[in-house]
């Protein structure tokens, strides 16, 4: 028995021996370059595009059997310009010998340097990579033969490295230009059904929307069989969005998740998701649809805080939608400044400029927390809880062009809080006592309290204009009107303020007081131009009447 073993174990030797032999012969003996006509041939039957091989072709064996193919082009279909289709500078093919002998193809070490590709959507809406093969009954068939001869052989890549990459894709119906650059792809251990790392990296650049971004993501992918379905476990994506809009030039974003893709049916899954847009904690799920032709997401995300601005929403949860470059954010639930948001938003990204547009609803809001983070260094300031309805559009990339572009309506009303920074009955006795020159009075305090504070507004490229307040206090009415530039945070308004009896009726005049300057230091006065005329109506009353209604004492005094 063991001389037998030995016999056998001696024929198997030799039959391999005799298969390197015979390598080493088609090594030796054959030129590579000799094969560059079948190659391109087998290449324009398979694809229907011409392959261009203009260097040398190379033999590498042990321990791999395989080819080194040099300026290798791929031609482009007719129609999308001389540019070819894909170009590489430098193609390692190599094969393991000892898989071969128990009939499994294991590719080893593939490796492309230099690799370029144009990928072009036409005016037609016509696109590059779908070649002649795809509209070719008998390529099809001839294509599903060759995959099936394949398949009993089993199909492994040990080694997949791109380095150098370019990728270029033009999208003429959209005039959209995204360009990857600097692409770098590592991963080892491509068999089918097997977790295998992979690690890639590049920079992104794109015109609609504007993007300028550099790229990493690493993660273990398995691969179905049927070659259809891709599992990325453990993906961690990192992104820096660069641009003079960001805090110091740079938006760090970084997302953890599981995500499944079905090639079959063009879907995602994103599961587990965890993601940070600048120390902002984002959770939830993504699915998306249409991946390979004209992808669409949707899914909920929720965050503990988000701070935009100088604002801060907590306990936000959110639903959203991402297809065409329009992304929808609906609805919004969140609490603000110890009240309720709810809303719903839109971004544009499809011109140069981002389009934004938003419907706000928010109740019992704490004017005087939200007021220290919004405008916290103006003179005035509002206390109490305020319902605010607000719609606005706006359109750019920075806050400050962001802002100098708002435009909408909105309505707010407060119920027992104060006006801060202003004693609207100290400037009535002070008018007064300027006109019938008594001794100035003392201001008894910095505020207005009040029942009602209440009005609507329209904003046009972000100013602010309000022709409707009216403001009740006790024995005290206000009505105002004027405009609230937020780009240059101004303020020029002005306000009738009327004393009344205790059955309500008007006490006397009401007294006007103008309200101007920069928000940082606000010039508030009696406007006593208009103070005379009134004085004077009220003088008059009774004796002048008639003449009264005939004399525009306006004019007289202007």
């Amino acid at each position: 028995m063991s001389k037998l073993f030995r016999i056998f174990i001696t024929l198997i030797g030799a039959i391999i021996l005799l298969g390197l032999v015979s390598l080493i012969g088609l090594v030796v003996f054959v030129n590579p370059n000799d094969l560059k006509p079948q190659i391109s041939q087998a290449v324009t039957k398979f694809t229907g595009r011409q392959l261009q091989l203009g260097g040398d072709i190379q033999w590498s064996i042990f321990p791999w059997l395989g080819l080194q193919l040099n300026n290798v082009k791929l031609t482009n279909n007719p129609g999308f310009g001389d540019s070819p289709f894909a170009q590489i500078k430098k193609l390692d093919i190599q094969v393991r010998l000892v898989p071969l002998l128990h009939k499994q193809l294991e590719i080893g070490k593939l490796q492309i340097h230099g690799l370029t590709l144009y990928l072009i959507k036409n005016s037609k809406g016509q696109v590059n990579w779908e070649g002649p093969l795809s509209s070719s009954p008998k390529n099809n068939s001839e294509s599903n033969n060759l995959t099936n001869n394949i398949k009993p052989l089993g199909f492994i890549i040990t080694g997949l490295d791109i380095r150098d990459g370019h990728i270029i894709y033009i999208d003429q119906q959209k005039n959209k230009h995204l360009e990857i650059t600097e692409l770098q792809l590592k991963s080892a251990n491509l068999a089918i059904n097997k977790s295998s790392p992979f690690d890639i990296q590049f920079n992104l650049n794109s015109n609609s929307p504007v993007i300028n971004a550099a790229v990493r993501l690493r993660s273990s992918i398995t691969l179905s069989t049927d070659r259809k379905n891709i599992d990325f476990n453990n993906l961690n994506l990192n992104m820096f969005l660069k641009g003079p809009s960001y805090p110091k030039g740079e938006l760090p974003i970084s997302l953890k998740s599981h995500i499944n893709l079905d090639l079959n049916k063009q879907a995602m899954i994103a599961d587990q998701l965890i993601a940070f847009i600048n120390q902002i904690k984002l959770t939830g799920r993504i699915i998306g649809q249409h991946i390979l032709n004209n992808p669409g997401f949707a899914g909920t995300l929720a965050s503990q805080q988000i701070k935009t601005g100088n604002l801060v929403f907590q306990q936000i949860h959110l639903g959203f939608q991402f297809s065409d470059n329009l992304l929808t954010l609906n609805p919004i639930n969140a609490k603000f400044y110890q009240g309720n948001y709810q809303g719903n938003a839109s971004i544009n990204l499809n011109s140069k400029v981002p389009k934004i547009a938003a419907q706000n609803q928010f109740n019992q809001i704490n004017t005087a927390l939200l007021f220290q983070d919004l405008i916290n260094k103006s003179q005035i300031q509002l206390a109490g809880l305020a319902t605010l309805n607000l719609n606005v559009s706006t359109a750019g990339d920075t806050a400050d062009v962001l802002i100098r572009n708002l435009t909408g309506q909105g309505r707010f009303n407060l119920d027992q809080g104060a006006l801060k920074g202003i004693n609207l009955s100290y400037w009535i006795a002070l008018g007064k006592a300027l006109l019938k020159h008594e001794v100035t009075p003392k201001n008894t305090g910095p505020d207005t309290p009040f029942d009602k504070f209440n009005g609507s507004f329209n904003i046009n490229q972000g100013v602010v204009s309000n022709n409707d307040l009216i403001i009740t206090s006790g024995r005290l009415r206000v009505n105002g009107r004027g405009t609230l530039n937020l780009p240059l945070q101004q303020i020029n308004y002005e306000v009738q303020a009327q004393p009344l009896l205790a059955d309500g009726s008007p006490e006397g005049i009401a007294i006007p007081i103008r309200i101007s300057g920069p928000l940082q230091h606000i010039s508030v006065s009696p406007i006593l131009d208009q103070l005379s005329v009134g004085i004077i109506k009220e003088k008059l009353k009774g004796k002048l009447g008639d003449t009264l209604k005939k004399l525009d004492l306006n004019k007289l005094f202007h």
